[in-house]
């Protein structure tokens, strides 16, 4: 059995102990006071290699020394963290954490200095790695003041084992919540999965399942429902179909109200539904950004709307699956990457706006080149097989992703592990928006 290996920068603070704890199945080493000395950290290389110890899991915390020296301190520390975990990261794709402190009032000024620094001097290092053929997943874990200890475990954990196998570049930031709560399981709770017929929604029904919750697949297909609804059975779970075309009012109302008489609660909403056409906005008719911003945006607002009542008394999440499409312009995305835009951002107002006050949680995730047999359909064997090439070749751990990874960081999402964790659009790609289009 294959030891993992960590290594904890600057572990003797807080976050240090909340590291620790995180990577307990880890065979763990600390480095502290040579954090933001070169020398120290060649001198810490040396003798990794003498004993031949590379790291499957590097975390960097902070330092949290005060004042204007203490963010240059701060980010001088996380920067030769990610120069010099080029040379101890483990073969395959090495987990980087950068974890760093949120500031309210005028702290605010030097912890968002630092942040801000760090995400991209930490993504840039990512980049580098990649062209020198290391697949580092590079990802920040942004900290309240007042966040509690296990949703803080629990999220360092997340962001480095096989749930963030498809994370790079990514920035999650951790809300104050209750100290309890921290729980992985989705049992006894219902989650609603739109377009859970193929792909991520079926890829994250079936890890709901998994995790004991009870899967509604909601859908135009009967048949393709009862496939996914076998496979979350065959993972330990169970579910049920419901017909629900999401762009229609009155099927969505036909759903809450169904959830509203077998017990009033729901507990997850998975909106996934949703289709892609890209072609030059000179080639496109209205038409085409008209049914986009429908499906992809209304469909997603419609649903949230019509459900906040139950997903309001069952303290529920929402996951809208966006895109990179929607995070920069690409060529050929006016439309498509347009309608992506306004889920990104209707996520993260409506969190704030009308979810929060509610007890609900919204996130956004934008999902990179995902394979599946949906693109060699849409694009045809050869045309498939070049699109990932191209892909492959931009994103910096140099693949694309698998509907089980996008599925494994939803269901995150959805448990009370995440319960501090809204209003937020994460990017789930493999660092591919970092370099789109």
């Amino acid at each position: 059995m294959n030891v993992l290996r960590g290594l904890i920068v600057n572990a003797t603070g807080p976050v240090g102990a909340l590291a620790r704890e995180a990577l307990c199945d880890h065979a763990l080493m600390t480095l502290d006071a040579a954090g933001t000395d070169e020398a120290g950290w060649e001198a810490f290389c040396s003798r990794c290699a003498e004993q031949g110890l590379l790291f499957d899991t590097i975390v960097h915390c902070p330092i949290e020394a005060p004042g204007p020296e203490g963010v240059e301190r701060e980010i001088l520390s996380a920067w030769l963290t990610a120069k010099f975990a080029l040379r101890l990261a483990a073969p395959g794709e090495p987990a980087l954490l950068t974890v760093t402190r949120e500031g309210f009032g005028p702290v605010a000024i030097d912890a968002d200095a630092a942040g801000n620094a760090i995400r991209i001097a930490t993504c840039a290092a990512m980049l580098d790695a990649s062209k020198a053929g290391i697949r580092l997943r590079s990802n920040r874990l942004a900290l309240s003041p007042e966040a509690a200890s296990e949703p803080a475990i629990a999220a360092i954990r997340a962001l480095t084992d096989r749930r963030a196998s498809f994370l790079a570049g990514a920035d999650v930031s951790l809300a104050p919540t209750a100290q309890t709560g921290a729980e992985l399981s989705l049992a006894g709770k219902t989650v609603l999965v739109t377009g859970a017929t193929s792909g991520i929604g079926r890829a994250s029904a079936i890890e709901i399942g998994r995790l004991g919750g009870h899967v509604l697949v909601g859908g135009r297909k009967p048949d393709l429902a009862r496939e996914t609804l076998d496979l979350v059975r065959e993972v330990g779970g169970d579910g049920e179909f419901l017909a629900l075309d999401v762009t229609d009012a009155s099927a969505w109302a036909a759903v809450a109200e169904r959830i509203a008489r077998r017990g009033g609660a729901l507990h997850g909403l998975v909106n996934n539904a949703g289709e892609a056409r890209n072609q030059p906005i000179g080639e496109l008719h209205e038409d085409v950004p008209r049914f986009l911003n429908h499906l992809n945006y209304g469909a997603c607002r419609l649903g949230m709307d019509s459900l906040l009542d139950v997903l309001a008394a069952g303290e529920g999440a929402v996951v809208n699956v966006a895109s990179v499409a929607g995070m920069r312009a690409g060529f050929a995305g006016s439309a498509y990457g347009g309608s992506k835009a306004a889920m990104i951002g209707l996520s993260q107002s409506y969190a704030r706006a009308v979810a929060a006050p509610r007890g609900v949680r919204v996130n956004a995730i934008q999902p990179g080149l995902i394979w599946s047999d949906s693109v060699i359909d849409a694009l045809g064997e050869e045309g498939a097989r070049a699109f990932r090439d191209m892909i492959e070749g931009k994103t910096p751990i140099g693949r694309v992703g698998a509907p089980d990874e996008i599925g494994r960081f939803v269901a995150y999402l959805l448990s009370d592990a995440a319960r501090g964790i809204s209003g937020q659009a994460i990017p789930v790609s493999g660092g591919l928006e970092l370099v789109h289009p």
